[in-house]
């Protein structure tokens, strides 16, 4: 609980004064204070009376209810004050309390001593006391004491602390001996209060009793010195003396001046030491100037008023109204007295009758003064629960009563007793007429100046008119209403709280605001002139702040602080001028100067942290209610924030102050910003406060600051300040820094003004050969044993595939790197960084750089080298600056810029402007909206991550096979050269990855980002860069293991190169690295170094593709040999064979070696339905001789009988040509037709990374052409796997391979290379014949097959058609057969006019059973011709039910949903991103069974 000086009950306080005594410590002396300060309130009811009560006014017992409160103090009053004496008792220290260090006193105990010392009592009681050898020397200083204050009514030794002492001990006289706090009991301070205060109230009866020996009561006079006290001229600690701080001798006040002297003579004023003097000093010589001026002008005058000064009762004066008035004003004095003693019912008798005798004698100033020590009476009253009545001497009116009807003045003996519903009525009554009261007091004020010429001095009119709008203050907050949080206030100034109730519960009659200030404002003086000292005006002012604080008027109390500063920047700066003089230093210097002398670096602290928590935190605030930007930062080493718990150089921190301080950019008028802060800056430098300074031109600077972040353009984000007006701001933080630190306070730095210092860090590994991210992904294609296409058992996320390598650069352990840090400087003034460092977490780490300077507004790079001493992640979250002059503090990194958006609603208006927006408005009811998260994006922190890898070897190439890097190749043939590494480092590299990069591949892949692309399309170009890469490294073993390089060690390596079209330019990249693993626990993120080798490839043309056809055999010319049609054959891949050399080629004494020989063999199978011709156009483009072989190897499986078990044979055709240049050269194979189990599977993709999921197509294709699409990809892929081509240079020797992936297949020759499912086929039998029968025989001579499906017969004979189905496909058919015989040759309309011309014995369409894989089925039907002439039988098989549903009874519980019988529609369902129409297959007969009817075969 602290002291309120200004408080409305401060004239019931009884001031106690505590002196240091003898040898103690100004901590210890501190800490004894605050201990008497705990009990300052002391209730009657436990203080014992002290000698006989029967006569003794002052007795507690008397009223044991009432309370002494004491208002202890360790500085003696300011001269002005105790002018006033006995007007206002209060100010004059009527205790003085010596304090005394026990553990500094070194004496002797008696011998006795220890046991009675140690005995056990509960109070002071009458225990032997100690008698060290310093208790006598003690007891003279109190004597001097004693003589030094007369007017106190008590003095008192206090020792604390005593050795050995473990109970309150008194003795001798006018001391106490009090225990440490160790041994001390809860009560052990209470107790000694009420010790204190039994016989302060016998010197309150002693001082009381002497009143009436008073010569006089005078009022307090206007004067601008008054007494004062002096000092003795050869005192040696007269420098050091301070009236602000307790003294161990204070000086003896002086006597009250004779009537007739107006100002104590020059010849007797010693010099002015303390800030209260030398103000007052000023006011001297303004005064005798003043003086001096008005004589000659107005005469010679004596007095310029009247003093009202009555003689005493023993005078025996003649006057009586002079003796009246002396009789009132001695009851206003014993009143005063009786209510600063407790005694509250005495005090109220005797108020009241002061007050009727002041009244009836127009005594208009001791009226006021009873009446408001009364009006302090009644609410000492509320506040200990008692009730009272409020008596008529309250109202201008003595006639005039409350509102309700009670007794004027009642029974005095019924104030002060407990009865709650009277109080109750008494509390409202009287905050009824608290404002009446007021206006009344204040009414006879004005009238002593008006009516009887007695002027009240500034200082106690204005103290009076503040206390009395406290009051008023504190009923307005409480709604009107004195209750008991109120009358807490009032009395112990305890906090008070705004009572919140909904405005219809509201009283009418409360007082306002603007009442309350307009009263309050006649505390002001009317014009600061020189007749007010600045002490007296700075109380005031400050007062009256006070006051309008709680009532919410911010800006009127700015506005008021703004004014004091106008008084009190003159008076600071002429007392450092008369002080400077004085000690003998020049003015400039100020009283810092004497920081190792007598005064302290604030000059006017009484505590280490008083500035801070005194005129500083009043500069804050008028800058706050301004909209300045106050730094919550740290300045002299101590942190300033606001409670929050967190750094003041956090991300939190500096986000929260960047919205408040957008939040103020919006507030008030930047010109008033600016001009308080100045006002601030010069207060503070007239002080001098070092601190507050830097602490001003920081807020200032902030204020003038253009943007927040600094961008490329020049022309924005300038400072709203000169460039002349920031450099004096910087200079005034440099010399203010500078003369701190000559001073001996080197810890005293600024606050850097820019939060966002550090914009973006950025690291570049110095070394040339920088580490690359890699992953094992990258190069799979090169070692690793798994295809490309199956490297990855998931779909690739095409969004996340990264072009090329990662551009993350990684550091090396122990190699340096250089931090690219990005600075701003928003302001015109140049800046010197004396240290940088960048701060992270995750290893160990140096880097840093020192002494640079900033540039004036702009941003800058600057380079700081970079060390990491091990391997880890480094995570950098900002740097640590030291700017000259300013805090070393850490800045994060700030990379992206943010910029304070404008509010689009007007959600808050007055002093709330300034306050950040939240995310939704606060409520009565809202509690958790106060620590709401700004609603607007605030700055991004950002931080930089680096990965640090362990040391690396270095690599060099040592030689290379080939001349000038350069090498020539003909299309297709492939080529080899060496290289030699070697390792001249250290370290090992266990890992050496190859890869290359060329001119084909980059086309490639320009060409694979076409989103237009077609699967088949993206199917070929991966073919052609991964199946068959231009460059590759020859592994010499089998497997495919990572080489490695030792320290020192060097190998060679083998590239083979493959000539290819558009191959001109080549690169060869040796990745290298230390991984310390083996090649099988490779991880899957690695970081390597490259060694780039550079090559030049020409590739010239060899062979070329001028033209290809696929046609088809015709049936005859197998049916002629006489070889089966039965057989099928089946087709199965086969490796690459060598090239056979041409010497040993023998074309069989054939004349033509481009044809295959199996050609030329009539009735051979290659002839037959099961192959097809292909013939291939070869041109020479080479200028020599080139040799070309071409061969297909075709796997077949022959079936000798059906009980016996197949073999495999591998068939060969080898044709080959010498091809002269520029010739052409056509080459004949027979090559087999395909079938394809599933012609409309999806198109696979090589490169993983080219697989996607759920992406639209860009080609709309039908599906029909999709369909085709596949089954031509499929064709194509199966006849490349059986086709190879060879060529061979005649002159060179250069060898090379034939591409065929320029082929492309036409609708014709997918035609003719395809096999269908089911493929009818004809034969015509005797109706006799068994369905084994193969062929017409001799002996039936009805019948001769004349070629294949080709039958002459003789009218009239029947026969039987057999029609063969089989099903090659894997799945069951349910099929229907449809017979169409037709005329041959004729027209549509003729041809199926048969009958009369062929008739059948059964139905042309059947349903046939299901048929099964693999499964053949004959279907017989019996016909008979009557017309001879040609025929034409065709058939047609369609399903007839879908296969799906076909699901075998053996298999119904077996088989999954996505067996292997499932329809081919549904697996298409699941492979296209399209609907597949629904709708039923269709074959029909290849080769028609055309039969021959004659009247006779012979």
């Amino acid at each position: 609980m602290t002291i309120d000086p200004l408080s409305p009950i401060a004239p019931a306080r009884l001031r106690v004064l505590l002196l240091p005594t003898g040898r103690i410590r100004r901590s210890r002396f501190l800490g004894f204070a605050d201990r008497l300060r705990a009990h300052n309130v002391v209730r009657l009811g436990d203080v014992s009376p002290e000698g006989s009560s029967s006569k003794n006014s002052f007795s507690p017992l008397a009223y044991p209810s009432g309370m002494i409160i004491y208002d202890i103090s360790i500085s003696v009053p300011p001269i002005s004050h105790l002018e006033v004496f006995p007007f206002e008792l209060f100010r004059e220290p009527l205790v003085i309390l010596a304090i005394a260090d026990g553990t500094e006193i070194a004496g002797k105990k008696e011998r006795d001593g220890d046991d009675t010392l140690k005995e056990k009592s509960g109070g002071t009681g009458h225990k032997k006391h100690p008698t060290p050898e310093g208790l006598e020397q003690l007891i003279q200083e109190l004597d001097g004491i004693s003589t030094d204050y007369p007017k106190s009514a008590l003095q008192q030794l206090l020792v604390f602390d005593y050795d050995g002492l473990e109970n309150i001990v008194s003795g001798p006289e006018q001391v106490i001996w009090i225990p440490s706090p160790e041994v001390s009991r809860p009560t052990t301070m209470k107790t000694v209060m009420c010790d204190i205060s039994s016989r302060v109230l016998g010197g309150l009866q002693k001082f009381s009793e002497s009143l009436p020996q008073w010569q006089s009561i005078e009022s307090p006079k206007v004067s601008s010195w008054g007494p004062r006290r002096t000092l003795d001229a050869k005192s040696p600690d007269k420098l050091a003396h301070r009236m602000t701080m307790p003294a161990h001798l204070p000086s003896r006040p002086t006597e009250q001046p004779s009537e007739g002297t107006d100002s104590p003579p020059i010849a007797n004023h010693e010099s002015p030491t303390t800030f209260d003097e030398i103000t007052r000093s000023i006011q001297i010589s303004n005064k005798t100037t003043s003086a001096l001026s008005s004589s000659s002008k107005l005469g010679s005058k004596e007095h310029s008023r009247d003093r009202s000064s009555v003689v005493g009762v023993s005078s025996l004066a003649s006057n009586e109204r002079a003796k009246a008035r002396f009789q009132g004003r001695l009851h206003v004095l014993t009143g005063i007295l009786h209510l600063q003693g407790g005694l509250w019912p005495e005090a109220l008798k005797d108020l009241i009758e002061g007050a009727s005798i002041a009244r009836s004698g127009s005594d208009y100033i001791w009226h006021a003064k009873a009446l408001e020590a009364i009006l302090i009476c009644l609410l000492l009253f509320g506040w200990v629960g008692a009730s009272f009545q409020i008596p008529h001497i309250c109202f201008p009116n003595g006639d005039r009563a409350v509102s309700k009807p009670t007794p004027a003045q009642g029974n005095i003996e019924s104030h002060g007793k407990s009865e709650p519903e009277t109080r109750s009525l008494a509390l409202h009554n009287l905050a009824s007429i608290l404002p009446d009261i007021s206006n009344y007091i204040l009414s006879l004020y004005n009238r002593a100046i008006n009516i009887t010429d007695e002027p009240l001095p500034q200082l106690v009119f204005s103290e009076t008119v503040i206390r009395l709008a406290k009051l008023l203050t504190t009923m307005q907050v409480r709604d009107g209403s004195l209750d008991a949080d109120g009358l807490q206030h009032v009395v112990l100034n305890k906090p008070l709280e705004r009572m919140s109730l909904p405005d219809q519960q509201r009283k009418s009659n409360t007082i306002r605001k603007t009442e309350i200030t307009s009263f309050l404002f006649r505390a002001l003086p009317s014009s600061l002139s020189s007749e007010v000292p600045v002490t007296d005006a700075v109380h005031i002012f400050i007062g009256v702040a006070a006051v309008l604080s709680p009532l919410g008027m911010e800006r009127k109390r700015a506005f008021v602080l703004k004014e004091l500063f106008s008084i009190l920047i003159p008076g600071l700066v002429q007392a450092r001028k008369i002080g400077a003089a004085e000690i003998g230093i020049h003015p400039a210097a100020g009283l810092s100067a004497l920081s190792n002398a007598s005064f302290d670096i604030n000059a006017l602290d009484i505590g280490p942290a008083n500035m801070e928590a005194g005129l500083r935190s009043v500069l804050s605030l008028i800058g706050g209610v301004y909209g300045a930007k106050l730094t919550n930062g740290r300045i002299n080493s101590e942190w300033q924030n606001d409670g929050h718990g967190f750094d003041c150089d956090s991300i939190e921190a500096i986000v929260e102050r960047t919205f408040q301080n957008s939040a103020l950019d919006k507030y008030g008028d930047l010109a008033l910003k600016i001009e308080i802060l100045k006002y601030c800056i010069n207060f503070c430098e007239a002080l001098p406060d070092f601190s507050g300074v830097l602490k001003f031109t920081v807020a200032l600077l902030q204020a003038a600051k253009g943007t927040y972040m600094l961008t490329t353009d020049v022309q924005t984000g300038r400072p709203l300040l000169s460039p002349d007006e920031q450099t004096r701001l910087y200079n005034t933080v440099k010399r203010t820094v500078s003369v701190a630190h000559k001073l001996g306070v080197s810890n005293l730095e600024a606050e850097y003004w820019d939060d966002f210092l550090v914009r973006d860090v950025l690291i570049q590994p110095s070394s040339a050969e920088r580490p690359v991210r890699r992953t094992k992904q990258d190069f799979g294609v090169t070692f690793s044993a798994e295809k490309g296409g199956e490297k990855e058992p998931f779909i690739y996320n095409a969004f996340s595939k990264p072009l090329t390598p990662t551009a993350e650069a990684p550091l090396i352990a122990g190699e340096p790197a250089t931090a690219r840090v990005i600075l701003q400087n928003p302001f015109d003034f140049e800046l010197e960084i004396e240290h940088i460092q960048l701060e992270g977490e995750g290893i160990a780490f140096d880097a840093s750089a020192s002494n640079f300077l900033l540039a004036p507004f702009c941003l800058q790079e600057i380079g700081v080298t970079l060390l990491a001493a091990e391997e880890g992640v480094l995570k950098i979250t900002g740097c640590t600056v030291k700017v000259k002059f300013c805090r070393e503090r850490r800045f994060p990194i700030f990379k992206k810029v943010w910029k304070s958006v404008a509010e689009t609603k007007l959600k808050r208006s007055g002093l709330a402007a300034k306050d950040p927006s939240l995310s939704r408005p606060t409520s009565w009811s809202s509690n958790t909206s106060q620590g709401a998260i700004p609603s607007r994006k605030p700055p991004e922190a950002t931080t930089l991550s680096a990965n640090i890898i362990k040391a690396q070897p270095m690599i060099e190439v040592r030689s290379s096979s080939l001349l000038q890097s350069a090498i020539m190749m003909l299309e297709g043939e492939t080529s080899m050269f060496e290289i030699t590494l070697h390792n001249t480092s250290d370290c090992p590299a266990d890992l050496l990855l190859f890869t290359f990069q060329d001119s084909t591949t980059a086309h490639l892949q320009a060409a694979l980002n076409n989103k237009d692309n077609l699967p088949t399309e993206i199917y070929e170009l991966e073919y052609q860069m991964l199946k068959r890469p231009p460059l590759r490294l020859r592994t010499s073993g089998a497997g495919q293991e990572i080489p490695s390089l030792d320290p020192g060690e060097s190998k060679t390596f083998t590239i083979e190169v493959l000539g290819k079209q558009g191959l001109r330019t080549a690169t060869i990249q040796v990745d290298y690295a230390c991984i310390g693993a083996s090649p099988l626990e490779l991880p899957d993120t690695f970081y390597t170094r490259q060694i780039s080798i550079p090559l030049t490839v020409t590739v010239n043309a060899s062979l070329n593709i001028a033209r290809c056809e696929i046609l088809p055999f015709n049936g005859h010319l197998e049916w002629i040999g006489g070889a089966s049609s039965d057989k099928k054959s089946k087709k199965q891949p086969t490796t690459y064979a060598a090239l056979p050399d041409s010497s040993t080629v023998s074309t069989g004494g054939r004349n033509d070696p481009q044809i295959s020989p199996v050609i030329s063999e009539l009735g051979s199978k290659y002839t037959g339905s099961d192959y097809c011709l292909l013939l291939i156009d070869l041109r020479n483009s080479w200028p020599n001789p080139i040799s070309a072989y071409l061969k297909v190897t075709d796997s077949t499986e022959e079936k000798f009988d059906s009980s016996e078990a197949g073999a495999s044979t591998l068939h060969l055709q080898e044709v080959s040509d010498i091809l002269q240049p520029g010739h052409l050269s056509r080459f004949a194979l027979a090559i087999p037709r395909i079938y394809l189990d599933n012609p409309h599977q999806k198109i696979p993709a090589l490169n993983a990374a080219n697989r996607r999921q759920f992406v639209v197509s860009a080609n709309k294709l039908s599906y029909e052409a999709e369909t085709a699409k596949r089954e031509a990809f499929w064709l194509r892929e199966k006849m490349f796997e059986n086709l190879h081509g060879l060529w061979k240079d005649e002159v060179t020797g250069r060898e090379g391979v034939i591409d065929f992936r320029a082929i492309v297949l036409t609708s014709r020759m997918i035609s003719a290379l395809r096999v269908d499912d089911i493929e009818p086929s004809f034969n015509l039998l005797p109706l006799q014949k068994t369905v084994d029968q193969a062929s017409c025989s001799e002996q039936y001579p009805t019948i001769l097959q004349t070629g294949q499906s080709r039958f002459s017969v003789s009218t009239d004979t029947f026969f039987n058609l057999q029609t063969t189905l089989f099903n090659r496909s894997l799945k069951p058919i349910h099929p229907i057969i449809r017979i169409q015989p037709t005329l041959r040759n004729q027209p549509y309309t003729v041809a199926l006019e048969l009958s009369r011309r062929l008739s059948c014995t059964g139905m042309l369409q059947r349903a046939l059973p299901v048929l099964g894989p693999r499964e053949q089925r004959q279907i017989n039907l019996g016909i008979t011709i009557h017309c001879a002439g040609e025929y034409e039988i065709r058939a047609t098989v369609e399903e007839v039910k879908a296969a799906n549903t076909i699901i075998e009874p053996t298999e119904e519980k077996a088989a999954p949903s996505f067996d292997k019988y499932a329809y081919h529609h549904d697996s298409y369902q699941q492979s296209f991103d399209t609907n597949a129409p629904r709708q039923r297959r269709k074959w029909h007969s290849r080769l028609p069974c055309i039969i021959t009817a004659r009247e006779s075969l012979v």
